[in-house]
């Protein structure tokens, strides 16, 4: 029950609590004689008794009460109506009620009467006295209050006031108990989030209630020192309550009572206070420790996902560059690619150290998940080094094999150059010019040198060792063209020496003889300035070589060069065999190209399902648009390359292929302009 339920009632001063003790320690309560009991309803008297009984402690309600029944100046039936109504109801133990009788003449003798007889109905023991001093024989003085013949202070107003105040306190302190109770069971029944941002929220929103909650117990326990400072200090009875507890105790119980009262709640609002920061403490540290797990958990996430993109990256790295320039910036883009992987890097790395702390500390989250997580970010970073390193294990021996490949080809390209500028026609009449153009070849053959060489057949070897999947047909490439410079540098070697050495012949004066000469083949100024073109690969700048050195002669004309070797000639037919093949070669492609067209073009207009298509002024004109083509295809198909396959084992043969169907070849080809 709650003060204020009962205000009005102890300000009638129906009944008060001093906080005198009987002399066995027992609370008195007072009766005071203001007449007015008897307006005082059962019903508030018993809500007004419950709150008086409830003051003093437990152990002072297990002693039981004292009653003070001061009546000297009322009348004998209202002793007896007050007397039945605490017989009637009382909540606690009642050792004795000391009762003053009414004062008056007849009253006494009423009382002495009525004493007599209705003393016994009662279930306590009832003492009448006639006087204070009676009264005084049974109690303390300084038990009982100024009007009651005591010396004890006893204002109140004041105790009204400091009970007020103290139910407010208390109530207070139950209102913060119960929130924090509330509290306590709502985290108790929190389920920890999956994710990074809802644990942060709920840590966010649970630390804002329990701070709201600590300032609420801070201002009760500061509203608690406060009302424990005004009840020490209030004045009563013209003295200063500044003594020792026992001599409060004496002058003043109901404020040592307070006093008691407001210290017990501080007590208990500081133990409450100390189990709920102990509790959230806990509670805190566990939700700070799925944070810590949730956000492992999305860093791994997130380093995932860009290792992923990374390794993605680098394997669609496949370019190695076909010259130096191209090669340096490949590997400036690599080590910009290179500064971010190694960030991503030294996160995993950190977390992976966060991992294992997470593991080494007590822990209340599942940490099942951890050392798995641990050793797959170990093996991303290691696989991403190791593809970062090949890669630039990559692109450096290709950076150093494109400067091997320059050198190499201007090697090829002077070497090139040399063999044809040689006049191989002065050499003959000339052994000085012979010998000139062999120091020349042997000095070029002696620059290979600046590739730390001491032979051009060791290119191989330098370029094996620098050879890649991505550069092997490059490197094929440029290797075939060093085997072709080393062959015919080889060979020119050779012929010059064969020239130097040559002893020199007495010129012998030779009458000719009258008959038909022997005609040369005549030669164009054209057809002897040009020359023949050799290209070995789509890689490889032309090899022009004079027309001297590779023109195929017929055997007449070998026998007039006597100085010439097997070797020579061996070569000279290997060429014009492959002259041949190449011309039965094209012949067969053109035949086929034909074909195509007519049967692609020319056959698709006729078909009935293709009119649509066909525009109208093109419409029946197919002979027309494609003129003489079947008999062209007629010709080379069935005539001209059956001829050639059948001679080309024969240089004379297919000349004479040539000037027998000459008549044939020009037809076609006038038949064709005038289509056109």
């Amino acid at each position: 029950m709650d003060v204020r339920d009962v205000v009005e009632l102890l300000e009638a001063k129906y009944i008060i609590f001093t906080g005198g003790r009987y002399h066995n320690g027992c609370s008195l309560l007072t009766f005071p004689d203001n007449g007015n009991f008897c307006n005082l309803s059962d019903e508030e008297y018993q809500c007004l008794v419950l709150y008086l009984t409830s003051i003093p402690s437990m152990q002072e309600v297990d002693q039981g009460f004292v009653l003070v029944i001061d009546r000297r100046s009322d009348k004998w039936n209202s002793v007896k109506t007050v007397l039945l109504k605490i017989s009637d109801f009382f909540p606690g133990l009642i050792n004795v009620a000391y009762v003053l009788r009414p004062a008056s003449f007849l009253q006494k003798a009423l009382s002495e009467v009525s004493s007599k007889i209705f003393k016994d109905e009662f279930k306590f023991r009832v003492v009448v006295c006639n006087y204070l001093e009676e009264l005084h024989e049974h109690i303390d003085t300084s038990q009982l209050t100024a009007d009651l013949g005591g010396d004890l202070p006893y204002c109140h107003e004041d105790w009204l006031k400091h009970r007020v105040a103290l139910e407010k306190f208390s109530s207070k302190t139950k209102t913060v108990s119960v929130s924090l109770d509330d509290f306590t069971h709502s985290l108790e029944d929190t389920e920890f989030p999956n994710d990074v941002d809802a644990t942060q929220q709920l840590l966010k929103s649970q630390g804002v209630q329990y701070s709201l909650l600590k300032k609420e117990i801070l201002e009760a326990a500061k509203h608690g020192e406060a009302l424990l400072d005004s009840i020490r200090n209030h004045p009563s009875s013209d003295s200063k309550l500044t003594y020792s507890e026992d001599k409060l105790y004496r002058i003043c119980p109901y404020i040592l009572g307070n006093v008691t009262a407001v210290e017990r709640l501080l007590v208990q609002l500081e133990e409450t206070e100390r189990t709920f920061d102990e509790f959230w403490q806990n509670h805190s540290s566990r939700l700070r420790q799925c944070l810590e797990l949730r956000m492992f958990e999305q860093d791994f996430k997130d380093l995932q996902i860009n290792f992923d993109c990374h390794l993605k990256t680098i394997c669609e790295m496949t370019e190695v560059g076909e010259t130096v320039a191209r090669v340096d910036t490949l590997l400036r883009e690599m080590k910009a690619f290179q500064k971010i992987c190694k960030s991503d890097i030294e996160r995993a790395e950190e977390l992976i150290v966060t991992g294992q702390q997470l593991l080494s500390s007590r822990h209340h989250g599942p940490l099942d998940c951890v050392q798995p997580k641990c050793s797959e970010l170990e093996r991303m970073c290691t696989q991403l080094f190791d593809r970062l390193t090949s890669r630039f294990e990559t692109l450096t021996k290709c950076r150093e094999l494109q400067e091997r490949i320059e050198k190499a080809n201007k090697w090829c390209a002077c070497g090139i150059d040399l063999l044809a500028s040689q006049q191989m026609e002065k050499c003959w009449s000339s052994a000085e010019q012979a010998e000139q153009c062999l120091a020349d070849i042997q000095c070029f053959i002696a620059s290979a040198e600046q590739f730390k060489l001491s032979n051009p057949k060791e290119f191989r070897s330098l370029f094996q060792d620098s050879i890649t999947p991505e550069t092997k047909a490059l490197v094929t490439q440029v290797l075939q063209r060093i085997d072709d410079i080393q062959v015919m540098s080889d060979k020119r070697v050779d012929s010059l020496k064969r020239i130097s050495a040559k002893t020199s012949r007495p010129v012998q004066t030779v009458t000719p003889e009258p008959a038909v000469p022997i005609l040369q083949p005549q030669l164009s100024s054209h057809n002897i300035k040009s020359a023949k073109v050799f290209q070995k690969s789509k890689t490889l700048s032309k090899i022009e070589v004079p027309t001297e050195s590779w023109q195929l002669m017929p055997s007449q004309e070998v026998q007039s060069f006597p100085d010439v070797d097997n070797q020579d000639l061996e070569v000279l037919k290997t060429k014009r065999g492959h002259v041949l093949s190449e011309l039965v070669d094209t012949e067969r492609v053109y035949v086929a190209e034909l074909g195509s067209i007519l049967k692609g073009y020319k056959d698709e207009m006729d078909l009935p399902s293709m009119q649509s298509l066909v525009p109208a002024s093109l419409s029946g004109k197919a002979d027309v648009l494609f003129g003489n083509l079947e008999e062209l295809l007629v010709f080379h198909g069935e005539v001209f390359l059956k001829d050639l396959e059948n001679c080309i084992s024969n240089s004379e043969l297919v000349a004479l292929c040539f000037t027998q169907r000459v008549s044939n070849c020009m037809i076609p080809i006038n038949k064709c302009d005038l289509s056109q």
